[in-house]
């Protein structure tokens, strides 16, 4: 069972969404392949900039994995408070710091 599909068991009725916010379905196991997709890696975004999470690139692995447990699944909107030396999130109430190499991983579209 990859962790996807695990993460979809777990989370069924809570904050699991079946598409992303560009309308493409939640990928399986081989990352996004919607060509017209226009959400951006979180890495590009700029300090108090907010945004919904739309995917997690390469969601099959312990990276993605990990990300999933602190909350980042596609759906969720954060702001970016910090970019170094940590890349710090808010989630909610949560404030989490991240590496850039679990950051660059985490897909978004951009608010308005």
């Amino acid at each position: 069972m990859t962790i996807v599909k695990r993460l979809k068991a777990t989370l069924r009725g809570m904050s699991w969404t079946q598409s992303c916010e560009a309308g493409a379905p939640v990928p399986e196991g081989n990352g996004c392949s919607h060509v017209n997709c226009s959400s951006v890696r979180l890495t590009t975004l700029g300090r108090g900039t907010r945004g919904a999470v739309t995917c997690l690139e390469e969601p099959w692995t312990a990276e993605a994995g990990k990300l999933a447990a602190l909350g980042i699944l596609p759906g969720v909107r954060v702001r970016v408070v910090q970019r170094s030396p940590a890349w710090v999130l808010k989630v909610g109430r949560t404030e989490l710091a991240l590496d850039r190499e679990l950051a660059e991983r985490i897909r978004v579209v951009e608010d308005d």
